[in-house]
């Protein structure tokens, strides 16, 4: 009821709004929970820096640079945006599920192809919801409407990475214990007393048998949250196979100008910018 509400409801009338909104928000979980638990990865698994773990991930932050340019290129000459959407949701839900693969000891080759698919996927999927939700809108919706796409993609990160750390500890747990328990009884005790706390262990205090217990338990146990993930990918996969599109150079019928032709080219150019 309010006069200049944040987000106006009306907005989610539009198909495509609300579509786009909904995929953002799976796609915030896959964007979110990679920055979050690479860093964990490397550090925990790897036995890396925290500045080196952020070096490690160039090649997701470099396919996703690659694929968002270049797809933002073509859309301007072509006008064309749905193919993006639907090959980055296929990119997204494949990198995932490649990541679902990671242990401690997989080859960094591999991993950095894993990382490079997810990224291309982030890439042709972010602005691109904002746009298809961008050319559905009349001119004075477009702050409202683009910001509605980020908040979700933004709302979905949070429940993402809180769910699935939650999902990443209880796993870690499990992976320790057997892990620990394959030692032997006396060794078992002795990892215990190394962990205690509930903390995050210091890898180079602990004896090499029970470190290559806790990096295995770490790279399996992310390896598994990025599996969970992928599901989400292809919920958003699903929901922009349903988006409409409507070419980015033409105007939706339900908000084209009446008034004369002089006026429609302003308007248009304000949806393409």
């Amino acid at each position: 009821r309010a006069s200049d509400p944040i987000i106006p409801l009306r907005l989610f009338r539009n198909k495509t709004i609300s579509l786009a909104s909904a995929a953002s928000l799976f796609v915030g979980i896959a964007m979110f929970s990679g920055t979050v638990f690479f860093s964990q990865f490397f550090q925990l698994a790897r036995g890396e820096s925290p500045t080196m773990s952020g070096i490690l991930t160039i090649p997701m932050i470099a396919g996703l640079f690659v694929s968002s340019t270049l797809s933002g290129q073509v859309i301007t000459k072509t006008g064309k945006w749905k193919a993006w959407l639907v090959s980055g949701g296929v990119l997204l839900t494949a990198g995932l599920g490649l990541l679902g693969t990671l242990r401690y000891d997989t080859p960094y080759w591999h991993i950095a192809i894993y990382m490079a698919v997810t990224g291309l996927g982030l890439g042709m999927m972010m602005q691109n919801l904002v746009l298809a939700t961008q050319n559905q809108v009349a001119p004075e919706d477009l702050g409202a409407a683009s910001s509605v796409v980020t908040f979700f993609r933004s709302l979905g990160g949070a429940m993402g990475v809180s769910a699935l750390g939650a999902v990443m500890a209880n796993r870690v747990t499990h992976y320790v214990q057997d892990g620990l328990a394959a030692l032997g009884p006396k060794a078992a005790a002795l990892g215990h007393g190394g962990t205690a706390g509930g903390g995050i262990p210091d890898l180079d205090k602990l004896p090499a048998p029970f470190r290559e217990v806790i990096e295995s338990a770490y790279g399996h146990g992310v390896g598994d949250v990025f599996l969970y993930a992928a599901p989400f990918a292809l919920l958003g996969l699903v929901l922009v196979v349903f988006i409409k599109e409507v070419a980015l150079k033409s105007k939706p019928a339900a908000h084209a100008p009446a008034a004369a032709s002089n006026e429609a080219a302003p308007a248009e150019a304000v949806i393409k910018a």
